[in-house]
């Protein structure tokens, strides 16, 4: 409705309305500290879960990265000189931990012997490639195969977004997650409201 009511006022078709942007619904969907932490150790310490389901669970549940976002990332995103693994997030460096490192260096290497047998059907060295070489893994199928293996995608983000929003102002917490200051500030607002709000609840008390 309010594209239509701009593209009419834009034509002169209507007068001067504003019409107000619908409020965006804060999460609701989180994990309980001892939800994330087993999922988190599963992804670090368990050889049975695909490489990529553990390299993308652990960036996830660590710094509440979007699967799309993940699903960007190339061989050229990782920074490594060979004592401290980074990733570049939108020209932004992102260290990572040392067992996360381990991750995403075996997963680089395991993509690169790939790439290097097939460069001829992808030019780009995808970190996540999908069936077909020359695109990335769908986010579809990124996200069913993370939950098939136990992984709650979008409750593992939130509450690492969250996490990380108590203790980074917006401009550095945007930086951190690669999204927009809007989007952070959001975040640290809601960081502000729950611990407020947790304030609150124990002064009751």
């Amino acid at each position: 409705m309010r594209a239509f009511i701009a593209w009419a006022t834009g034509r002169g078709l209507a007068g001067e309305l504003v019409v107000p942007r619908a409020p965006i619904a804060a999460p609701s969907v989180f994990s309980t500290d001892e939800d994330q932490a087993e999922q988190l150790h599963r992804c670090l310490g368990d050889d049975a879960l695909p490489l990529d389901v553990r390299t993308a669970g652990a960036l996830t549940l660590l710094f509440g990265l979007q699967h799309t976002r993940l699903l960007e990332l190339t061989l050229h995103d990782i920074i490594d000189d060979g004592t401290v693994v980074a990733l570049n997030l939108n020209g932004h460096r992102l260290p990572l931990p040392p067992e996360v490192a381990e991750l995403v260096r075996a997963l680089r290497d395991q993509r690169q012997k790939s790439w290097h047998l097939d460069q001829t059907a992808s030019t780009t060295p995808w970190l996540f490639p999908g069936q077909e070489p020359a695109r990335a893994l769908g986010a579809t199928y990124l996200y069913l195969k993370l939950r098939r293996h136990g992984i709650a995608l979008l409750a593992s983000r939130n509450s690492a977004r969250l996490a990380l929003a108590t203790d980074l102002p917006a401009s550095v917490l945007a930086d951190f997650t690669a999204t927009s200051i809007s989007n952070s500030t959001r975040w640290t607002g809601y960081a502000k409201r729950d611990w407020l709000d947790y304030i609150a609840s124990r002064k009751q008390r």
